[in-house]
């Protein structure tokens, strides 16, 4: 699932749902906890309890500090911890 205008507030995703099969486009959501986040040229990924979210940096609507920090904390994950995203299903 795609989030726009989205953040991260206590660990969990706040965003606008867009190209979603289960929620209008717009609906706004705020998910469960993020367990594991993924980074690569401008897409994160957001692994929570039940869904894996697609999130452009372009639409991160927090400072440009809170942006470098989550990238920051996705590159030095452990391997381990991202094996169960595959970066490439999700790339355009």
């Amino acid at each position: 699932m795609t989030l726009i205008n989205w953040k991260i507030e206590n660990g969990e995703l706040i965003g606008c749902v867009s190209g979603s099969k289960q929620y209008k486009n717009g609906t706004y959501v705020h998910t469960s906890p993020v367990i594991t986040t993924v980074y690569d040229d401008g897409l994160f990924l957001f692994r929570t309890e039940h869904s894996v979210y697609e999130c452009m940096a372009t639409e991160f609507i927090g400072t440009e500090v809170q942006l470098n920090q989550l990238i920051a904390n996705a590159e030095s994950n452990d391997p381990q911890t991202t094996e169960q995203i595959n970066l490439e299903d999700y790339k355009k």
